[in-house]
Formats: C-alpha cells, sequence, structure tokens
C-alpha cells in the first residue's frame, strides 16, 4: 500500500522575506573599572611587590649574606609610595572604606619608620618593626582584592 503526501497549495508557492520587529535586548552592564581604581590596583600590587622586597632585603642582611642598606635605601621610596594610595583613592571617589585602607597603610609605613627610630631608645619597640611589616602584607593585599571586587 502505497501513502501519498499532498503538499499544501501555500508551501508550493515561493516565500519573500518579511522583517519582524524584535524589542531590543536588555544587556546588564559589565562593570567597567574608573582609571582611579585600575591605578589604585596597580599601586597596591607596586607597593605589596616593595614591601616583599623589602622583606627579602632584611632577610639578605639578617643572615649576613649583605648588609641593611638596600633595606634601608627601599624603605623610604616605598613609604613615600604609600601616599599615592590614599590621594588615588580620594581623587577617584573610590569609597570610604578604601580611603580608610588607604590612609592605614600610609599611617603603618609611618609607623614603620619610627619603630626603627624608637628602637634606638628602647629595644624592645623596635622587634615590633617585623610584625608591623606582616599586618602591611596583610592590609595592602585585603586592599587590592577590595579595589579588584568594584
Amino acid at each position: 500500500m502505497q501513502t501519498l503526501i499532498a503538499t499544501p497549495p501555500e508551501a508550493t508557492q515561493p516565500v519573500t522575506p518579511t522583517t519582524v520587529s524584535v524589542a531590543p535586548q536588555t544587556i546588564a552592564a559589565i562593570p567597567v573599572r574608573s582609571r582611579a581604581a585600575r591605578a589604585h590596583i596597580v599601586i597596591a600590587r607596586i607597593l605589596l611587590g616593595g614591601v616583599t622586597l623589602q622583606i627579602f632585603f632584611a632577610g639578605l642582611g639578617v643572615f649576613g649574606v649583605s648588609s641593611f642598606l638596600p633595606h634601608m635605601i627601599l624603605g623610604p621610596l616605598v613609604i613615600l609610595g604609600s601616599l599615592a594610595l590614599p590621594l588615588v583613592a580620594w581623587r577617584g571617589h573610590l569609597g570610604a572604606t578604601l580611603l580608610r585602607r588607604s590612609w592605614l597603610v600610609f599611617g603603618l609605613m609611618i609607623l614603620q619608620g619610627l619603630l626603627i627610630d624608637a628602637g634606638r631608645i628602647i629595644p624592645l619597640v623596635a622587634a615590633f618593626h617585623p610584625v608591623n611589616a606582616m599586618l602591611l602584607v596583610l592590609v595592602i593585599a585585603s586592599m587590592a582584592r577590595i579595589t579588584r571586587a568594584r
């Protein structure tokens, strides 16, 4: 038994293209970082690298591989560089939390230098110099993470 399938007459006619209007789709806005936020991330990472290098130079001095001179030369440069963080956060309107942490980093950097000077008078105070360095690493790393999340 043979079955014939009949095609409807409208299917044999040529198809003419028609235009269909489609409502524009809403695409979620991709957050674009401001230049200040990107600069803040870069400065924070450079400072983190500078503090890490400082710890390395201190280790070289402690174990007698070299003198403390590289540690003493790089220290003021890192402290001066840390002043850029709160200035960029303030001018870039990056938020109160980031601004406070940026000032905290700068304050801890100033304290880092003062601990050495105070350690000449009271040697026990100088023992907080490496503790403050660890605190600086934690604060700068958390700040870079906060800026990246913005």
